[in-house]
């Protein structure tokens, strides 16, 4: 059985039970675990397998490692499986890699008697102790960059957080086969304090799951080659956005070009100095930038924090570093 070998729901946090059974962190743990955390794994998998016995739903639904409310039979011959090994292996706080994936996988096939099953969805995430409010300009870019490369059709943000907790919605950028969201993940119990994940569906490839598995991640890391060669690409976006939307809105909503950038920066848009300058320019004011910033900073300290090519190619080689780790 399963729960023999270890494949149980776990709590590794077995002193921190509410009356629900919720597992809840202590802050000062965090505090000593999440210091400049940095971890890419495979957070959700999705196989179907053919199978031959009755196979009893709420057994299945019961076994450590699979999300029951998202596993199904899809008609009478096959059942799909949504696996978060992560569940098994440290109760959900940490992603896991290719190996520790496997071996639940493996625990699973064994104990439900299945087998050649067949991968459908594949999450790889990055997790960070960044915060997202603080850090959502940069995480905005990389999105804009890779929705670029893919010609998704925009990046777009939830407008209302999912719980009151999260002080930013999601960021996200989707094709009918690929979804990539940023979000804040502080209210979950993880290590980390912002979640990259890319979800991938639809595969149709004829492969072990592990390989696979294997497939799909060196297609993302490859996705990520020199993206923030794109960036002066996206600054042309904002510029025209920033510009048509100032000429829209002076005199309605916004009674200067100050309260204009106010709004801009609040809603962490793409702002880099050469957007900025060529806003300012297209306003109509005759202050020059640096003017512009020192008056605008001395008023509003810890503002217009712009973001770059170089802290993109950062962050970008530290995903791909951790990505690779995965295998």
């Amino acid at each position: 059985m399963l729960q023999k070998q270890g494949y149980l729901k776990v709590n590794p946090f077995p002193f921190y039970e509410n009356r629900r059974g919720v597992r809840t962190l202590e802050k000062e743990y965090l505090k000593s675990t999440t210091q400049n955390y940095s971890k890419s794994g495979i957070d959700t998998i999705r196989i179907i397998y053919k199978y031959k016995s009755d196979l009893d739903i709420e057994v299945i639904k019961a076994l450590g490692g699979v999300i029951d409310k998202y596993t199904y039979f899809p008609n009478r011959e096959e059942v799909a499986l949504v696996i978060k090994a992560s569940e098994c292996i440290n109760g959900g706080i940490e992603l896991t890699n290719l190996n520790d994936t496997m071996e639940i996988v493996k625990g699973l096939e064994l104990e439900l008697s299945i087998s050649l099953g067949k991968l459908t969805r594949v999450d790889f995430s990055f997790d960070t102790s960044e915060k997202l409010e603080e850090n959502k300009r940069k995480y905005r870019l990389f999105l804009e960059c890779l929705d670029l490369k893919r010609r998704s059709g925009g990046v777009y943000e939830t407008k209302k957080p999912i719980k009151e907790e999260r002080r930013t919605g999601n960021l996200k950028t989707a094709t009918k086969r690929q979804q990539t969201t940023v979000y804040n993940c502080e209210d979950k119990p993880r290590y980390a304090k912002i979640r990259l994940e890319n979800r991938v569906e639809d595969i149709r490839l004829n492969e072990s799951v592990e390989q696979v598995i294997k497939i799909e991640l060196k297609k993302y890391i490859k996705e990520l080659h020199k993206l923030e060669e794109l960036v002066p690409m996206v600054e042309d976006f904002y510029i025209n956005y920033l510009v048509n939307e100032y000429k829209r809105t002076i005199k309605k909503e916004f009674r200067t070009f100050t309260e204009f950038i106010t709004w801009a920066d609040k809603e962490q848009l793409i702002l880099t100095e050469r957007v900025l300058k060529e806003v300012l320019k297209a306003s109509g004011t005759k202050t020059r930038l640096k003017v512009f910033l020192n008056s605008f900073r001395n008023l509003r300290p810890e503002t217009l924090k712009f973001t770059n090519k170089s802290e993109l190619r950062i962050l970008i080689l530290l995903v791909k570093r951790e990505l690779k780790k995965i295998l």
